[in-house]
């Protein structure tokens, strides 16, 4: 498959520009609506997906849920453009998620990119996310920003992922329950139930999952449970969630292009030698409450986590017990065509590190103990306006002052004590304008920013081997422009396309060294370039079929960048694929059969920012999953729903990540071939959401 060359690419973006979809109303069930009536609630407020001045991407519970295994947040996130989700089939890691290439360098966790879950932060003060508390088979909805929007939501907001968890069932009561087993040792069971009792709404559910793994020294095992109490009355709403996870995983390491040529199914050697892997355990309470108060509301919201990790690699065992606390107050008022919101936020974050130096998987002399501190206060202003009957404007200027601090708690004659603190701030501004050239047709553009700490992990991994902070790894900023259209070319048929380009100053960049194989450490390039050009179509011709289709071109080079004498300008950024085609068809009829197939092609992705090892770039790989069933079927008033699925049908082999600027030329992850999993879902009490 080749790329899209110049010429096509500038006609589809004109053709996007030059028609565009009327607004919607947003849905949280599964029954199809027409595209031009869906708002979107990411960028603040409900606002039209066809007006909103930014890309935004909304996606159903349906197309999220329907016979999908729920391993990933790929199921999620799928045929979203801009948007690259690497399930990496390691469940001590996590899947790495980019927009616009952000969030590329995460080896573990999320980076780069500020996600929040039923309004609660996912994302630290620090900038570092972890999703092992997300189950994809409890998401109702998917809202994506694709692009900087620090302005909105402050610290990693190189894009923003809003998740909501499907609501309660529109009964006083009724469980769904749903079992799942696959290729590797896959299993999987999940029970939730809830309803609606006049104004109060509540769900709660369990999981648990058992996976044997593709590779050697992967096996996973994951609890997780979570609920929601909502309530409406009068001018008060108000919501309380919890959400818990207990987990342990193996991680096999990565491997060599000879290595991989072996045995794609092996582990690296060291990791097996050193059990490398995590155990976690994280806890997270939020409370949501607002007033409506005339023509505008107060908000207020505040949310606590506690996360404990035992995390073996290949030279240390890192021990982390964390405390996060952080609340969040907002006004939001409005007159005639001007709607605004005003507030601040303040979060802690305080963490006990401890790491031991590894001995054939158990603890040997403690090498680092140290108290890290995260404190961050923020105010915000943003305001929408319609100056005119086809424009709206959206502007918004935040504030955000983060101090870090780390309390040395090894020191000796030998060890010098590394205390010391570190104040990092930032103003981000951002402005949007789009015009309607027609009622079904809307052009856009935006200047956007964004910023980005390093994150405790981060600075506390010094290649020096010393405690405390890098005083060297400063923030990367980031400033974007954006020109975009969005279009409903006919009832049912939506299409869009976005050009932009980012710069990007003190890009956080990994490595590895010699001495410490499988640690990460970081360094700021001077400046990296990203350029990219979007387009997607959505198709909904009937009640439950959906189609999804998009392509993402991202073009990320340094600008600036020496390491050690050697100028690496004009080097592709690693571990960003330039190419990306994503394909979901889903018919979903209310009874009946019902069918899905997910297909993608990624092109070739540099894994090192040198041009010595361009040769070793990851192959392009091109991946097809299919999955169908039978909904509706019942019995003794129960509903049944039996499925089946294949993922990687034409068992390619791929990689499914790479790690970047990895020691020794161990950058691939290679992903599973071909595998069954089958299940049945059963409701009693009602029909689907």
């Amino acid at each position: 498959m080749k790329p899209l060359t110049a010429a096509p690419l500038r006609a589809a973006f004109s053709l996007a520009c030059l028609c565009a979809a009327a607004p919607a109303v947003a849905q949280t069930d599964t029954t199809t609506v027409p595209l031009d009536t869906v708002t979107v609630q990411v960028l603040g407020g409900s606002v039209p997906q066809l007006r909103a001045p930014f890309a935004v991407t909304a996606v159903r519970e349906a197309e999220i849920r329907q016979a999908r295994p729920a391993l990933a947040l790929t199921d999620a996130l799928s045929a979203i453009p801009g948007v690259q989700v690497d399930n990496r089939f390691n469940y001590a890691l996590g899947e790495r998620i980019s927009i616009r290439g952000f969030g590329a360098r995460a080896q573990f966790g999320v980076r780069g990119v500020r996600v929040l879950v039923d309004g609660i932060p996912a994302t630290l003060p620090d900038g570092q996310t972890t999703l092992n508390h997300v189950d994809p088979s409890q998401l109702g909805r998917a809202e994506v920003i694709r692009g900087p929007a620090s302005a909105l939501y402050g610290n990693a907001s190189g894009g923003v992922i809003r998740f909501t968890s499907a609501p309660p069932p529109d009964a006083p009561f009724a469980t769904e329950h749903r079992a799942l087993a696959g290729g590797d040792g896959l299993l999987r069971g999940e029970t939730s139930a809830g309803g609606r009792m006049g104004a109060l709404g509540y769900r709660a559910w369990v999981s648990h999952l058992r996976y044997g793994g593709y590779r050697e020294h992967s096996r996973a095992r994951n609890t997780l449970a979570g609920g929601s109490v909502s309530m409406a009355r009068g001018a008060n709403e108000a919501r309380l969630t919890l959400s818990l996870v207990n987990y342990d995983a193996l991680n096999p390491g990565s491997l060599s292009d000879s290595l991989l040529r072996v045995d794609r199914r092996r582990a690296f050697a060291r990791n097996v030698q050193q059990a490398t892997g995590e155990e976690g355990r994280q806890g997270q309470l939020g409370v949501w409450w607002r007033r409506a108060l005339g023509a505008g509301a107060m908000e207020l919201s505040a949310y606590g986590l506690m996360r404990s990790i035992d995390n073996p690699i290949p030279t240390s065992i890192i021990d982390l017990d964390r405390n996060v606390q952080g609340a969040r107050a907002a006004w939001n008022g409005g007159a005639g065509g001007l709607r605004w919101t005003v507030g601040g936020e303040m979060e802690g974050q305080r963490d006990q590190r401890r790491n031991f130096a590894n001995t054939a998987g158990e603890r040997g002399s403690l090498t680092l103990d140290q108290r890290e501190r995260v404190t961050s206060s923020s105010v915000f202003a943003q305001a929408t306006a319609t100056p005119l009957a086809r424009v709206d404007v959206l502007a918004a200027i935040r504030y955000d002052r983060f101090r870090f601090g780390v309390s040395d708690r090894l020191v000796s004659a030998t060890n010098p004590d590394d205390t010391g603190a570190r104040t990092m701030d930032q103003v981000s501004p951002a402005l949007g304008v789009s015009v309607a050239v027609t009622p079904s047709a809307t052009v856009y553009a935006n200047l956007a920013t964004a910023f980005e700490t390093p994150t405790t992990t981060e600075l506390a991994n010094r290649p020096s081997g010393a405690g405390g902070f890098n005083p060297e790894l400063n923030p990367q900023r980031t400033v974007s422009l954006e020109v975009g259209g969005k279009a409903r070319v006919a009832p049912g048929v939506w299409v869009e396309a976005a050009a932009y380009r980012a710069r990007i100053e003190d890009a956080l960049i990994p490595f590895e060294v010699p001495g410490a194989p499988g640690r990460t450490f970081f360094r700021n390039a001077g400046q990296a370039n990203h350029r990219g050009f979007e387009a997607a179509a959505v198709l909904t011709p009937r009640e439950g079929w959906t189609a999804r289709a998009a392509y993402t071109h991202t073009d990320a080079r340094f600008g600036r960048y020496v390491v050690g004498g050697d100028d690496r300008a004009g080097n592709r950024v690693p571990g960003i694929a330039p190419h990306r085609w994503e394909l979901s068809l889903l018919a979903s009829p209310p009874r009946g059969p019902f069918a899905g197939l997910d297909a993608r092609y990624v092109s070739s992705t540099p894994v090192a920012d040198t041009d010595a090892d361009a040769r070793f770039a990851s192959p392009a790989y091109a991946l097809v999953d299919v999955r169908g069933g039978w909904e509706g079927a019942h019995v003794a008033g129960l509903e049944f729903a039996p499925f089946a699925g294949v993922t990687n049908l034409l068992d390619r082999g791929y990689n499914t990540s790479v790690v970047v600027n990895a020691f020794g030329g161990r950058y691939y992850e290679p992903g599973p071939g071909r595998s069954l999993y089958a299940g049945l879902r059963m409701q009693l009490g009602t029909s689907r959401h």
